[in-house]
């Protein structure tokens, strides 16, 4: 069995990993600037945490998140001078670039740069679609997304909240009903005022 098995299990059923300021921050750092690293994944199994809690570490924490943000640009940046010496590669006709396959591999996983990119989404799934516009558009003033994608964005969110609505009025009229119902109970023979009052 692979030892990595046991020293994973073992120090996550001690606790889960909490979280250190320096130690986190500088570990962060160090593995986004790592010419083979670069990537968000590295940290997590470095650290011991899973990718949740590594975003939820990035929004809770401003040192981590703004750490992390610079550390992305750096990666990002070395991403592109990679980008500009292949580019300067000469390569016989008809035969295919491998490094740079790999290189717009590496662009789309870790920087969402494709013309079919996948949108990463900052919400939190136990809210509601009104919660979830705001978070959007608090997502969206980072440039996380381009215009269409906003828009599909906000399509979708509209369906929910449409839906959310619907449910509310619903649970509203279900309300009024059990009211009525309680007063036509509570009523005193032709008398329209109650004995019992309504609750």
């Amino acid at each position: 069995m692979n030892p990595l098995v046991d020293e994973i299990y073992n120090k996550l059923k001690k606790g889960f990993t909490q979280y250190d300021e320096e130690l986190h921050c500088k570990l962060l750092l160090k593995i986004l600037l790592e010419e083979k690293k670069g990537a968000v994944c590295f940290f997590c199994c470095e650290a011991l945490v899973d990718e949740r809690t590594f975003y939820k570490w990035v929004k809770v924490h401003e040192l981590f998140g703004a750490i992390y943000a610079l550390g992305m640009m750096y990666a990002r940046k070395r991403w592109e001078e990679e980008g500009q010496d292949i580019r300067d590669m000469t390569m016989p006709i008809g035969t295919i670039s491998y490094a740079f396959e790999y290189w717009k591999l590496i662009g789309w996983s870790r920087f969402g740069v494709s013309k079919n990119a996948r949108i990463k989404l900052d919400l939190d799934p136990t809210a509601t679609p009104d919660k979830h516009y705001a978070q959007l558009l608090e997502q969206a003033s980072t440039g996380a997304f381009t215009a269409g994608e906003i828009k599909q964005l906000m399509e979708a969110i509209n369906v929910g909240l449409n839906t959310h609505q619907v449910f509310a009025l619903q649970k509203e009229i279900d309300q009024l009903k059990s009211d009525l119902a309680t007063m036509a109970t509570n009523k005193n023979g032709d008398n329209s005022i109650t004995t019992k009052g309504i609750a």
